[in-house]
């Protein structure tokens, strides 16, 4: 990449750090690799962030949007338990690609209370989109939210780790299912709500 500082912008920086991290690994990021990436100094470096968490959390919330944004594209057009299958492999395939970006999210959100309260909203909003189309009373909506994350982002927690590689089992058949199930259980919720 090697910007030149002059004109160098604080998005500039946040996309030369998702750069970085995805490239490099996030347990190897350091503001002075990435001054180097910049063609600056790490002191100069400061003139454009504040600090490594401050960085890191501006980094969460752009790897959040474009997953909100992959999300939203792969709903587009599409209801009910079609929705919700493109939901969920847009979900996976995200965490799978962006695998760095996808765990430094997970990690630093769970430190930080705003990235945390702006991670509530935005991967919340394409399943909030989806579950329109199941007519569920609020209360039984949120939890079917919750449902949502805790069966894609378990599942692809224990893929990630390397629990499902011990079975006879296809894993993608194995997802798949996963998801079949919660759609059952989204028509029964569609169901005690009518």
């Amino acid at each position: 990449m090697n910007m030149a500082h002059k004109g160098l912008s604080p998005d500039a920086v946040v996309k030369a750090a998702v750069e970085l991290i995805e490239q490099q690994g996030r347990d190897a990021f350091s503001m002075r690799l990435l001054a180097d990436q910049l063609g600056i100094k790490t002191a100069s470096l400061y003139n454009h962030v504040e600090n490594m968490e401050t960085l890191l959390s501006e980094v969460c919330r752009y790897g959040m949007c474009l997953q909100k944004e992959a999300e939203m594209q792969a709903i587009e057009g599409w209801h009910g338990e079609e929705a919700v299958r493109f939901l969920a492999e847009t979900y996976r395939s995200f965490a799978k690609e962006h695998r760095e970006l996808y765990w430094l999210i997970m990690n630093m959100a769970a430190k930080d209370n705003r990235l945390l309260d702006d991670a509530a909203v935005l991967f919340t909003d394409p399943i909030k989109k989806v579950l329109e189309d199941f007519n569920l009373k609020e209360e039984e909506s949120i939890h079917y939210r919750r449902l949502f994350r805790a069966i894609v982002h378990g599942f692809v927690s224990q893929e990630e780790q390397g629990f499902f590689s011990h079975y006879p089992a296809e894993v993608d058949g194995s997802f798949h299912f996963a998801v079949q199930c919660y759609i059952d259980s989204l028509k029964q919720g569609e169901k005690r709500c009518s």
